[in-house]
C-alpha cells in the first residue's frame, strides 16, 4: 500500500475524531462528521451533513477513483463520486466473515470493483472478487 500511496496523488477522507486527527497528521486529508454506531437523530443529522460536505471535497480534488473500506461515511462519497464519473472500489472488512455490512450492501450495486477477504462472502456478494486477507 505504501508504494501505491507514494506513486499516486491521493486524499484521505475520514471522520473527525481525536484518534483520526492524530493518525492523519502529515497526510493529505479532509474530515467529515462522525456517524457513530447508534442510529439516533445525531447519526442521521451527520449522515445528511456529510452528503453536503462531500460535494466540495469531490469537486476540489476530482478523484478518478474512490477506494473505501466502508462505513456510512463512505456512502455519500461513493454515490456522488459515481455521478461525477469516479470508479468505486469497495474493500469489505476482514471482520466480515459471514454477514452483510450495511454500507457495503448499499454501495455494492454501484461499485466497479468489490473485494471480499473471505471466500464464503461471495455467496452474499456474488459480483465480488475474493482476494484473501489484505493487511
Amino acid at each position: 500500500m505504501k508504494e501505491l500511496l507514494t506513486a499516486t496523488e491521493h486524499l484521505f477522507v475520514t471522520e473527525d475524531l481525536p484518534l483520526t486527527r492524530k493518525l492523519m497528521q502529515g497526510r493529505p486529508c479532509r474530515f467529515v462528521r462522525p456517524n457513530g454506531r447508534n442510529r439516533d437523530w445525531r447519526f442521521w443529522r451527520n449522515f445528511c451533513i456529510n452528503w453536503i460536505l462531500a460535494i466540495p471535497i469531490l469537486l476540489s480534488f476530482r478523484p478518478h477513483a474512490i477506494v473505501t473500506t466502508g462505513s456510512h461515511t463512505a456512502i455519500p462519497f461513493c454515490f456522488l463520486g459515481k455521478i461525477f464519473g469516479c470508479k468505486i472500489i469497495f474493500i469489505l472488512s476482514f471482520c466480515r466473515i459471514d454477514s452483510r455490512a450495511a454500507a457495503a450492501s448499499i454501495v455494492y450495486p454501484i461499485s466497479d470493483l468489490f473485494f471480499v477477504q473471505w471466500q464464503q462472502m461471495l455467496k452474499l456478494y456474488p459480483r465480488g472478487n475474493f482476494v484473501g486477507p489484505l493487511f
